[in-house]
């Protein structure tokens, strides 16, 4: 579940690499842990209120586009869709 520690390291790599956007990448499950606490639609209302005053930090949420919850096939979805931003 987010918690506030994710908002602080987020907020720290924010100012420090003075970027514009930071993504929050949600997957319906950890591959390396069993059964989630929370359901997906839960964490995203949970991670929504935790940034709520933070408009440099977008959730996404990419296992049902991409049919597959591994990071690498979303980072290469996110590199292509923000390739003019890059």
């Amino acid at each position: 579940p987010p918690h506030k520690g994710h908002l602080y390291n987020s907020r720290i790599g924010i100012k420090n690499l003075k970027i514009n956007k930071l993504f929050w990448l949600l997957t319906k499950k950890n591959p390396f842990k069993g059964k989630p606490l929370f359901s997906i639609n839960e964490r995203i209302r949970r991670c929504k209120k935790i940034i709520r005053n933070n408009k440099k930090i977008k959730i996404i949420y990419l296992d049902d586009k991409l049919k597959s919850s591994k990071v690498i096939k979303a980072v290469l979805y996110l590199k292509k869709k923000y390739k003019q931003k890059i």
